[in-house]
C-alpha cells in the first residue's frame, strides 16, 4: 500500500465513526428512568383508578388544552364528590401516554376546569359558560386561586396523607 493510502483511510474511516460518537445512548443500556409522579399525584392516580368511573369527556374544552383525539369525544377515569363550595370532579387523562388531570367545579351557572401534570402544576385554565363557548382563563390569579382550592378539596380525601 502506498503510504499516502493509509491516512486517507484511517481520515475516512474516522469521519464515518464520528456520526457515532453524537447518538445519545441514553436508553440503550437499560438505565433507570425517574417518575414523574408526586407522592400525592401517585396516591391520587391509584385512587381514581380503584373508585373511579370510566366516562368521556366533550373535545371542545380539552382542545383548549391542547389535549386532542381528532375530534372524538376525550376518555377519562373520574372521580367526583360534594363538597361546601359544590361538586368537585377530578379526571385522570392518559390521552398523551401521560398522567394528567382535569380539575373541574361549577361556580354558578361557569364551569372551571384546571389541567395539571402529576405533579399539581396548574397548565392551562378554562372557564365554560353553559350558554357559551369555552375560553381560556387570561386572570392568572383568579385561575391559580381557585385550582388551589380544588386540589387543597382533593388533597384532604387522598388515603395516605
Amino acid at each position: 500500500m502506498p503510504p499516502s493510502v493509509f491516512p486517507r483511510r484511517a481520515f475516512l474511516g474516522v469521519g464515518l465513526l464520528l456520526p457515532l460518537g453524537a447518538c445519545q445512548t441514553s436508553g440503550l443500556f437499560g438505565q433507570r428512568r425517574t417518575s414523574t409522579l408526586s407522592p400525592r399525584g401517585d396516591r391520587l392516580v391509584r385512587m381514581i383508578q380503584n373508585t373511579g368511573k370510566d366516562n368521556m369527556m366533550a373535545p371542545e374544552v380539552p382542545a383548549l388544552m391542547g389535549i386532542t383525539n381528532e375530534g372524538r369525544d376525550i376518555p377519562v377515569r373520574q372521580l367526583a364528590d360534594d363538597g361546601t363550595g359544590g361538586r368537585y370532579v377530578v379526571s385522570l387523562v392518559n390521552i398523551r401516554k401521560i398522567h394528567e388531570f382535569i380539575f373541574h367545579r361549577r361556580q354558578g351557572d361557569v364551569l372551571i376546569l384546571h389541567l395539571s401534570d402529576t405533579k399539581f402544576l396548574r397548565l392551562q385554565s378554562v372557564r365554560y359558560p353553559r350558554s357559551g363557548k369555552p375560553s381560556t382563563i387570561t386572570d392568572v390569579a383568579l385561575a391559580e386561586s381557585d385550582f388551589q382550592q380544588q386540589i387543597a378539596f382533593w388533597f384532604d380525601r387522598i388515603p395516605g396523607r
